[in-house]
């Protein structure tokens, strides 16, 4: 590795640092919000963390992301990132290898190592104020509420997904949650505490080299402590994903396909991506569950990506900025 391309990588890792110590962090990336969400058969990237933690198991080296909306902060902020890692099937050799030695000194492109494990973790707040529930109404009306999130991943490849389907495009995935809700109701002058501890698992299947579903299955377990000491519900949640030619997919998702009353609200999602100029540039647009998503990336360099999406809410329009790295 020469000066320049440790410099670069010592660079974009102390920015992502200092962007974790100023926001908080969560995996649905501005990629994925301007695909209108529709991630689960997709999930290629670090924000499998909480779309489908198989995905973790695509992805060739490690990842990072954040995420920050960009306006009306004073009544709606939303921070976010996460990072993804490997444990990979031929660690590298304490004694001298001549195929090491090649692949590292020699080849401009090592052979890439596949991923035996791969293991993610992301962290978000969500932070709204009174002033935005006088807004959309609703539960938010003259609350204050602070959520924090964090998720752990873990994903692997079947080892007997050949046997089975002949193919070894299987991959399974567990996601731990940890979710704290603190809630301050102004009328009342009160203030109570929720806190969650949820597993949840996912598949993602590869058909062929254009055709990906995704399945998961939230909240299978869960503890819930404090405020309204219920359980979230299980959600069951499909998506799919087609490569319509190289560099444009489409993807669509049904979250909550049982209506668990308490779970996640059903909704249904649409995203398409379009890379243009050799991949240093994509459009994005999609539908969250109705509402119009919009959005770009573009690379700044050959390991970063700055992302752009839009949220055209009925009432509050949505503006988030995102950063994407890659480390090897």
């Amino acid at each position: 590795m020469n000066f320049e391309k440790l410099r670069c990588r010592i660079i974009l890792t102390v920015v992502f640092a200092m962007l974790l110590l100023t926001t908080g962090s969560f995996a649905q990336s501005a990629r994925a919000r301007g695909m209108g969400g529709a991630f689960l058969g997709v999930s290629d990237d670090e924000s499998a963390v909480y779309f489908n933690p198989a995905g973790l198991s695509q992805i060739q080296g490690r990842e990072a992301s954040f995420l920050t909306k960009m306006n009306e902060r004073d009544s709606f902020r939303l921070d976010s990132g996460a990072f993804t890692g490997h444990i990979y099937e031929d660690s590298p050799k304490e004694n001298f290898s001549v195929t090491d030695y090649l692949e590292h000194n020699v080849l401009e492109e090592p052979v890439p190592r596949r991923p035996k494990y791969s293991y993610g973790v992301s962290y978000s707040e969500d932070f709204r104020t009174p002033d935005f529930g006088k807004m959309v109404g609703g539960d938010f009306l003259g609350v204050q509420r602070d959520v924090k999130d964090l998720n752990l991943a873990f994903a692997t490849r079947f080892p007997i997904a050949r046997r089975m389907l002949a193919r070894e495009t299987l991959y399974g995935g567990l996601k731990f949650q940890f979710t704290q809700t603190d809630r301050e109701i102004n009328s009342l002058n009160s203030k109570a505490k929720r806190d969650a501890q949820a597993m949840g698992i996912g598949l993602l299947y590869h058909y062929n080299d254009r055709i990906t579903g995704g399945l998961t299955v939230d909240n299978l377990i869960e503890a819930v402590h404090g405020e309204g000491a219920l359980r979230d519900g299980v959600s069951v949640n499909f998506g799919a994903s087609l490569k319509l030619t190289k560099g444009t997919i489409i993807s669509g998702d049904a979250v909550n396909l049982g209506n668990s009353d308490k779970a996640t609200q059903q909704q249904y999602r649409i995203g398409i991506e379009k890379k243009f100029i050799e991949n240093d540039f994509t459009l994005r647009v999609g539908s969250w569950n109705g509402t119009l998503t919009l959005g770009f990336g573009m690379h700044l360099l050959p390991t970063m990506r700055l992302d752009y999406a839009y949220y055209n809410g009925d009432v509050v329009k949505e503006h988030y900025i995102g950063g994407h790295f890659t480390f090897d």
